[in-house]
């Protein structure tokens, strides 16, 4: 019996250090013995709740609308006018986080009224039983106040918290995290629709997420500022926000031709992005008759290739550089559009999600790295903010227009025309997007 249980010790101590061996093979694993491997922990770990509610709420929140009897005029509102809100407020915002010498209570505090906005979501039905459309939208746009600062202060985070050398990886590691908990999210979730009558099963389902995603902001707390980073800053001087100032750091763009030529670029290719925002729970539910499992189904194919597209994107950008990468993915993200508009029934759309996943993936990683090293980094949060903004123009105009386009020539036709947009927006990628350039210029 002693043997028996000395045999049984011996393989749980094996046990444990096969799975700790494992776990260091993770590509978010962070050895805890410094302040910068504790910190990515922190955020990781504050990435993996958040992106519970973060998959659930771009999967099935456009879903919910139409359940709800929306219009295709009320779905592109939806999408349109948390575009619109970002586009007046992002600006102002990253002023007001430029001028915070400490930021992450700023973070703290804007996290919690993001997630807040979520659970009321889930509530209002329980509130309204009229308009309930027209509230969601609304409450679609409210969120955006708090999720703007939050985003713009975490991007601007992230070069504080790691090596210029380390930053890529960083990056897709918080994405690919991410994409793995809106896998898990959307799996789980068009499962548990079917369990109940609507508007409960997305009532409880954004409810869920929603408290889930509060377990992110103890991790948020843990993060500790390096030294180097709040002594630059308590040596800057504090001025006064001014819309003068807002002009000023508008016309200072001009001084900066990479980050004019990639902004075009990147312009231009968002509006073939946003021309179908509207539209793609149309094609699938109207036209293609897909139920609450099948948009479930694809979500996860979608979430799950992009997954596997970080892993190998980041690895490809080290070989390649960010120039390569973005212009061979864009031009994938181009044919998914055009696929997309051809498929003939909704089993169709798993092999054009895969197509989409993967190289949205790397287009994704290869924006952002772009975009980051086109910003001076003395004025990277106004960079950031200038740069979203834009990119917001065309995601506030772009599922107006697409849905206008939809009712003149059709849902698969505007498809197509989006696919030829992007098309143009990656040539002028390749045209006008240099490869690697100092930084901090």
């Amino acid at each position: 019996m002693q043997r028996i249980r000395h045999l049984l010790a011996v393989l749980a101590a094996r046990s444990r250090e096969a799975a700790a061996y494992l776990g260091r093979q993770l590509p978010w694993y962070e050895p805890a013995h410094s302040q910068e491997g504790r910190n990515l922990r922190s955020l990781y770990g504050a990435t993996t709740w958040f992106g519970i509610i973060s998959g659930l709420a771009a999967t099935f929140v456009p879903v919910f609308a139409l359940r709800l009897g929306a219009t295709t005029g009320q779905l592109g509102w939806l999408a349109a006018l948390p575009a619109l809100v970002n586009v007046v407020w992002l600006v102002p915002a990253a002023r007001i986080i430029e001028r915070r010498r400490r930021r992450l209570p700023l973070i703290l505090s804007t996290a919690l009224l993001q997630r807040l906005g979520y659970l009321a979501m889930a509530i209002m039905p329980f509130v309204l039983s009229r308009g309930r459309v027209e509230a969601l939208i609304l409450l679609q746009a409210l969120v955006t106040l708090p999720t703007a600062v939050v985003n713009t202060a975490v991007t601007t985070l992230i070069p504080d918290l790691t090596s210029p050398q380390r930053r890529g990886q960083v990056v897709s590691v918080r994405w690919l995290l991410l994409a793995v908990t809106a896998t898990v999210a959307a799996l789980a979730g068009g499962a548990f629709l079917d369990l109940f009558p609507v508007p409960l099963n997305y009532q409880l389902l954004l409810g869920a997420g929603a408290l889930l995603s509060f377990l992110s902001l103890p991790a948020l707390r843990r993060i500790r500022m390096p030294d180097a980073v709040t002594l630059a800053r308590a040596g800057t001087p504090r001025r006064r926000y001014s819309w003068r100032q807002v002009r000023e750091s508008l016309a200072s763009v001009k001084a900066q031709p990479e980050f004019l030529g990639f902004s075009l670029a990147a312009f231009v290719f968002h509006w073939g992005l946003y021309l179908p925002a509207a539209l793609w729970s149309i094609l699938r539910v109207r036209d293609l008759g897909a139920t609450d499992t099948w948009i479930g189904i694809i979500a996860v194919v979608v979430d799950g290739t992009t997954i596997a597209g970080y892993l190998y994107w980041a690895r490809i950008s080290k070989q390649r550089g960010d120039r390569w990468l973005l212009v061979i993915t864009s031009l994938g993200v181009s044919l998914y559009a055009a696929a997309t508009a051809l498929v003939p029934t909704i089993g169709w759309m798993v092999p054009t999600s895969i197509l989409g996943g993967l190289t949205w993936a790397g287009c994704n990683l290869a924006l952002f790295n772009v975009m980051l090293r086109v910003s001076p980094a003395a004025r990277r949060p106004t960079y950031v903010a200038i740069y979203t903004a834009l990119m917001n123009v065309t995601a506030f105009a772009g599922p107006l227009l697409g849905a206008g386009l939809a009712d003149w020539i059709g849902v698969r036709n505007t498809f197509l025309v989006s696919g030829a947009v992007r098309m143009v927006g990656a040539l002028l990628m390749w045209r006008l997007v240099r490869d690697g350039q100092p930084e901090d210029q």
